[in-house]
């Protein structure tokens, strides 16, 4: 009878052992010699550009990047495509009250107007910082602000400024998920950490689309975050560096400095004017020759300090440097040599414009846009490819979407500090809605619908023609398959719904049916035909209508 009984709960259930295989089992049947080779065999190997890097060299190369005047046009204009604006009023946030509470509930009533009172409050806060929120985040991977708050008010003001820079701040995270934050302090070269909580301050982390190498500064932590499987036991380690728009574009901005470095230098050095002399030294003693030689030595170097001083500027540029080798001899003639500094042919840009060209392509924004208006791009140049790129797209969602994170942040502890709630996710009462008309993203989802709407009209004319024409259910699935490309599935179900729709009423000249519509129903005077009959007939007619 047991027997019996297990056959029949295996019967149920299945076999335990196929539902629930011991994965352990499994990598303990790896052959071992994958688990010798695999050391060797896993990573990738580091060269100068994939070196690891320390946080502060890391931060301070995107510091150096943003002082260029191409890259910092970029940041901008992502921000400004990712926000858009208010045309008149200048407000780039909207809080709106969810969805999920239009109920006519009185919780449902009670929160909308929470939303509409609490959004009077929090927007002018916002909306003052969110541009140097975004700013600072796409140029650094993250940005912060310190929120004061009071029981029983709300956020009161937050601070967003050099106090709350990124490369002040080492935020903790605890898979993956942050803890807090340690922020310097320097004050009269005493550097001193200050320990905020998440009460205190919030992050806007950019999502990290690329990892960013940078030296490990926990050993050991890897093992520990892989192999345990309880969240609240991992270990609060420092959050990495990454998810700037800036680690993309390091090397061809590098490339850009050199050349512009080079250009420059040359273009200084060119018009530095310099005239070698030499004097007929026949008959000079060789003690005199070697005061010579070491004198020219001391000349060459003269010249080399006056291109020096010609990088600032100054008289070295417009004034005639002559470095004279006093000799002896008998005519004592000087014989200019020549402009030695002087070059016969134009310096070559090119390498310059492809490097610039390789840069803008890595910040995702058209050069023509960021001061090169000579380099127009089919069209795209005049500032089209704003609300067409599809990077300036993609990166002001990722944008929308860490400034969400943010704003979400603020509004839980508003909430909680005044009314003593807080909400998980979809459970929040509110949402976060832009200005979409100035925005490269909305613009890319208003195209969209376009292209939708558009499509269904001309889907539903089809549709139309194949009723008018009349052929049967198998006809038109095979119409909307082969030709309209649409699935077996769906194609069925619109021919069916096409043979059981019942064709349009029209209507006539005065609102009556036409047409087969027409001789179906019973015949009924219409207003031309007793005219003329009552021109005709006369009376007869009328008393024929009563």
């Amino acid at each position: 009878m047991a027997a019996k009984t297990n056959w029949f709960m295996k019967f149920l259930i299945g076999d335990e052992s196929k539902q629930s295989p011991d994965t352990d089992n499994k990598l303990d049947a790896i052959d071992q010699n994958y688990e010798l080779i695999e050391p060797f065999a896993l990573g990738t190997y580091q060269t100068p550009e994939t070196a690891p890097r320390t946080r502060i060299e890391i931060y301070t190369t995107w510091q150096q990047m943003q002082k260029e005047p191409t890259i910092a046009a970029a940041l901008t204009l992502h921000t400004t495509a990712a926000l858009g604006g208010h045309e008149s009023r200048g407000d780039v946030l909207f809080m709106v009250a969810s969805t999920s509470i239009e109920g006519e509930t009185p919780k449902s009533k009670k929160l909308r107007e929470q939303v509409l009172a609490e959004s009077k409050i929090l927007l002018p806060i916002l909306n003052k910082i969110v541009f140097n929120l975004c700013r600072g985040a796409i140029g650094y991977g993250d940005n912060f602000g310190r929120v004061y708050g009071k029981k029983g008010v709300g956020v009161e003001h937050i601070l967003c400024d050099d106090l709350t820079a990124p490369y002040r701040i080492q935020a903790y995270e605890q898979g993956g998920k942050t803890v807090g934050f340690h922020v310097l302090e320097e004050v009269n070269w005493n550097r001193k950490i200050t320990k905020l909580t998440t009460m205190q301050m919030c992050r806007m982390k950019m999502p990290r689309s690329c990892t960013v190498p940078q030296t490990a500064l926990v050993a050991g932590v890897q093992k520990l975050m892989l192999e345990n499987d309880d969240l609240e036991t991992l270990p609060i380690v420092p959050s990495p560096v990454g998810g700037s728009f800036l680690f993309d574009a390091e090397q061809p901005w590098k490339q850009v400095v050199l050349s512009i470095s080079a250009m420059n230098s040359q273009q200084i050095a060119d018009a530095v004017r310099q005239a070698f002399l030499t004097i007929d030294m026949a008959g000079m003693p060789p003690e005199q020759q070697e005061k010579y030689k070491s004198g020219l030595v001391k000349t060459l170097q003269n010249s080399k300090d006056e291109i020096k001083k010609a990088m600032l500027g100054g008289e070295a540029l417009w004034a005639t440097k002559y470095h004279v080798l006093p000799v002896w001899g008998d005519k004592q003639v000087l014989n200019p040599v020549g402009e030695l500094s002087q070059r016969s042919g134009q310096i070559a840009t090119e390498p310059l414009m492809i490097n610039i060209r390789r840069m803008c392509g890595a910040l995702g924004i058209d050069m023509a846009m960021l001061g090169w208006a000579d380099m127009l791009a089919g069209g795209l140049g005049d500032g089209a490819s704003f609300h067409t790129s599809a990077q300036v797209m993609q990166r002001s969602i990722m944008i929308r979407q860490a400034l969400t994170d943010f704003l979400n942040q603020v509004a839980d502890l508003h909430w909680g500090w005044k009314y003593g709630v807080t909400f998980e996710g979809n459970d929040r009462p509110w949402k976060w809605e832009f200005y979409s008309d100035m925005s490269a993203a909305s613009t890319e989802a208003l195209t969209n619908k376009q292209t939708r709407m558009n499509t269904m009209a001309l889907t539903a004319q089809a549709l139309g023609a194949l009723k008018e024409i009349g052929l049967d259910a198998k006809a038109n699935q095979m119409l909307l398959e082969d030709v309209g490309g649409y699935d077996t599935d769906k194609a069925m179900q619109l021919s069916q719904a096409l043979s059981a729709a019942q064709p349009p009423q029209q209507d006539g000249q005065d609102g009556q049916p036409t047409g087969d519509d027409a001789t179906q129903d019973p015949p009924v005077d219409d207003g031309q035909d007793d005219s003329q009959d009552d021109q005709t007939d006369g009376e007869g007619d009328d008393n024929e209508a009563v």
